[in-house]
């Protein structure tokens, strides 16, 4: 019985491992058994025809959606989908969902064609990843210029959005434009300031020589012909310069006093502090002194006889009058007190104030002396200190220092005689010009509104004087009561600066909780009545979501003056935007009013230019506005809360207005080539001329 278990044990262990391809055949085991029936006849023999399964189990078996292989098993229920993330910059991300898309059978089954499906299962995510550099849809509504360089070279490289990809232009270092004295190839020929440069090679004027040994004007003299007015104690004259230095002054030298009855060192005395011989005819001679033992006033000195027969003769003292011409008593003579003068620099008590040369001035002039009142050359302003005539620089008193003075200055092109050589060159005052704010008043512009007002009120205060301008301002958004509807509107129409200064300081700060920026329709309704591109009906449109203007849109004109030169300035944060819109369809794409009917209408507007002030933040663009800005022959500036930065900003438009019409066509010409602002000519409105 125990070899019969045992032989059992062996059949199912080779049956059940997985190392054996075969079975035992029958027969084998037949023998085996029969051998052992007749080795033990006496024992009970039991034949087990059975033979063990493999021991397997199926992993699939009773799987559910939440086991890791889930879609191993069941494949057909397992759909990998790509869901967008949300936006970030410019580019699209998405990320991979696996869904349960099975019924309870296990079968796929679809809720679009059948509503007894079960909701899809999420059955896991992965993360955000960028599947595309910018939005398919945008095509190439996206272009950008950035800087790039070539081989040290600095160009331009346009970056533009194609098919959800970024494409990179070409770098460009040169683009074509007129040659000018810059420094510059700026015809990219190559060949830098081409027939541009002067004598000294270099831009601009030729330089005017100076008096510091150098061939300043590169004629091939140094310091030739340099005149220049000089002054000592004793007057006026004049000095020349030699190897960078002013030698030879032609006005008379001080030196030291002379018994001569003269004056020798212009201090205001004659022979003062000199015991000088005296002749027989001087005595008696009362002489005017100033000078000790007096005190102050004016006193005399004569020559006086030592002995009787007047062999020997000596100079008194300067004193009072009353010690050679006795005064009826009282008062006694005091002879330390002489007459009381006005007093003079020379170091001495004239008006006996005790107080020395004080409050004395008088002009004073370094330049030539035939340019003084010539041109714009006028005189400065000295002051007497002990009898010395000057100035005080760095809080310590300079000798012979004129201040206030203007001499002779490099003649420019700016309506005034600037060398003082009585020609004066062209000049225009300013002319009658119409300046119109136009202002983001939202609530996404409170952290440049203040300074924008600050400049604006700077701005046009600088001007309050000049009858030629005129001032208006335009606002928008504004709310008039919480949440209510918005509105654009205008402020202060064309009007001097009293009556504008009167309607900006009511504005305040009132009714910024807004974010409907209609200033696209603020531009196009501020220069219809001036412009023959604007061809749009008014009256066919309608205000969008909730916003309105005042005065209606209809009656919403600017009184332009006639014939005045026209510019408008704007100031926002936001792209440009329209709230005109179609009545039939108002919510449609359509517009009426877009940035290319804007810019036909202020392009084709008379005398007018268009400046914009803008952050250029929104969707990575830093040029809206320009081109707005560009159409009307103006140029962009960076909107900031620095208002002095802003200020001078305005004030280099103003120039504008008064540059002559030549200039103003080459600046035109350059800001095709250059959005920002130049260095231009001033205007003086004390002097009334642009320089």
């Amino acid at each position: 019985m125990i070899r019969l278990l045992t032989i059992a044990s062996l059949l199912f262990v080779g049956c059940s491992d997985s190392s054996m391809s075969e079975e035992v055949p029958a027969d084998v085991i037949g023998q085996i058994l029969a051998t052992d029936a007749s080795a033990h006849a006496q024992g009970d023999i039991f034949y087990i025809d059975f033979t063990f399964p493999d021991a397997y189990v199926d992993p699939c078996l009773n799987i559910t959606s939440s086991d890791e292989e889930f879609c191993v098993c069941e494949p057909q229920c397992c759909q990998v989908q790509q869901w967008y993330c949300p936006p970030s910059g410019l580019g699209v991300n998405a990320l991979d969902v696996i869904m349960n898309i099975c019924d309870d059978n296990l079968e796929p089954c679809d809720r679009a064609t059948n509503l007894s499906c079960p909701p899809n299962e999420i059955l896991s995510q992965g993360s955000c990843r960028s599947i595309l550099e910018c939005p398919p849809n945008l095509n190439n509504d996206i272009t950008i210029t950035v800087r790039c360089e070539i081989e040290g070279v600095e160009g331009t490289q346009r970056i533009l959005c194609s098919k959800g990809n970024i494409e990179y232009g070409e770098c460009i270092t040169c683009v074509p434009s007129e040659e000018r004295c810059n420094y510059e190839d700026d015809d990219c020929d190559g060949i830098i300031d081409e027939s541009q440069r002067n004598v000294c090679d270099a831009c601009g004027v030729v330089p005017t020589d100076t008096c510091d040994g150098e061939d300043n004007d590169c004629d091939g003299q140094t310091d030739e012909s340099l005149v220049r007015g000089c002054e000592t104690a004793c007057g006026r004259g004049t000095e020349i310069c030699s190897d960078g230095n002013w030698i030879s002054c032609s006005a008379l030298q001080p030196v030291d006093e002379e018994c001569d009855g003269e004056d020798n060192d212009c201090d205001g005395q004659v022979d003062e502090e000199l015991n000088c011989l005296c002749t027989i005819n001087d005595v008696g001679n009362l002489i005017p002194c100033s000078e000790p033992p007096l005190l102050c006033g004016q006193g005399f000195k004569t020559c006086e006889c030592v002995d009787p027969e007047c062999t020997e003769m000596r100079m008194t003292d300067c004193a009072a009058l009353c010690s050679y011409v006795p005064l009826p008593e009282p008062p006694a003579c005091d002879a330390s007190r002489g007459l009381i003068l006005q007093e003079e620099c020379n170091s001495f008590d004239d008006d006996c104030d005790q107080l020395l040369d004080e409050n004395i001035f008088q002009p004073c002039y370094t330049g030539a002396p035939e340019t003084l009142f010539v041109g714009v050359c006028s005189p400065g302003e000295v002051y007497c200190n002990s009898g010395v005539w000057g100035n005080d620089k760095n809080n310590q008193f300079t000798p012979g220092l004129c201040l206030g003075e203007i001499t002779p200055q490099e003649e420019i092109c700016d309506g005034a005689d600037n060398d003082c050589d009585g020609v004066v060159d062209y000049g225009e005052e300013i002319r009658e010009t119409d300046v119109l704010f136009i202002v983001d008043w939202s609530g996404s512009m409170d952290d440049q509104i203040e300074a924008v007002k600050i400049a604006l009120n700077r701005f046009a205060t600088h001007f309050a004087a000049e009858e030629p301008l005129q001032w208006g301002l335009v606002v928008g958004p504004k709310e008039f009561e919480e949440d209510g509807d918005e509105f654009l509107v205008k402020v202060s129409d064309i009007s001097p600066f009293d009556q504008f200064l009167a309607e900006f300081a009511a504005l305040g700060n009132r009714g910024m909780d807004t974010g409907n920026e209609m200033l696209l329709d603020a531009v196009y309704l501020a220069v219809r009545n001036i412009s023959a591109a604007a061809n749009i009906d008014i009256a066919d449109t309608v205000w969008w979501r909730n916003t309105g203007s005042i005065p209606e849109k209809e009656n919403f004109f600017i009184n332009w003056r006639p014939t005045s030169e026209r510019i408008v300035i704007i100031f926002s944060d936001e792209v440009e935007q329209s709230y005109l819109r179609d009545p039939m369809t108002p919510d449609g794409p359509q517009r009426p009013i877009t940035e290319e009917v804007v810019q036909d209408a202020v392009r084709a507007g008379i005398s007018l230019k268009v400046y914009t002030f803008s952050t250029g933040g929104f969707g990575h663009r830093a040029d809206f506005w320009t081109d707005i800005s560009l159409a009307g022959n103006g140029s962009s500036f960076e909107l900031t809360s620095d208002a002095l930065s802003m200020y001078n900003d305005l004030m280099s438009i103003i120039d504008e207005a008064c540059l002559p019409r030549e200039a103003q066509a080459n600046n035109s010409m350059m800001s095709e080539y250059q959005y920002v602002s130049y260095l231009m000519p001033r205007y003086d409105f004390k002097l009334r001329i642009c320089y």
